[in-house]
């Protein structure tokens, strides 16, 4: 069975509305570093990168259908970010409320504490705390 063992997750890609918008803000909000750039079968492509985490980017351009992120469509729930503990996950509350980011408050999730929030395609995001 270890031949066809999975390792993790490679990366997640989120279809946006304006790839520099959205590069800036996942940027100076939660931290990423932008490391590379192209356009790939004519879609914009950015990928990012922290902390061993990899989330690309796309705009379709002409091809998007219009209208906002809605996890009640089949495809993309949620995106959850892990950090280690329930201090990790006051600083990023901190750190949300420093970019007027609006967010819930913190509640109890199936295995740890959570916040959830929104990025400016209002794809759902939250900060999970890794379970113990």
């Amino acid at each position: 069975m270890t031949e066809t063992a999975i390792k993790g997750i490679h990366h997640v890609t989120l279809s946006v509305s304006d790839l520099d918008r959205t590069v800036e803000w996942y940027v100076r909000v939660l931290g990423f570093e932008e490391f590379r750039r192209l356009n790939h079968g004519g879609l914009d492509k950015a990928m990012l990168r922290r902390d061993g985490v990899l989330v690309t980017f796309v705009c379709h351009g002409d091809l998007a259908d219009p209208g906002p992120f809605n996890e009640r469509h089949a495809g993309l729930d949620h995106l959850s970010f892990a950090v280690a503990d329930r201090a990790a996950l006051d600083a990023w509350v901190a750190r949300l409320d420093e970019h007027h980011v609006v967010h819930s408050d913190i509640v109890s999730g199936a295995t740890g504490d959570l916040v959830p929030f929104r990025d400016p395609d209002n794809i759902a995001l939250e900060l999970y705390t890794v379970p113990a």
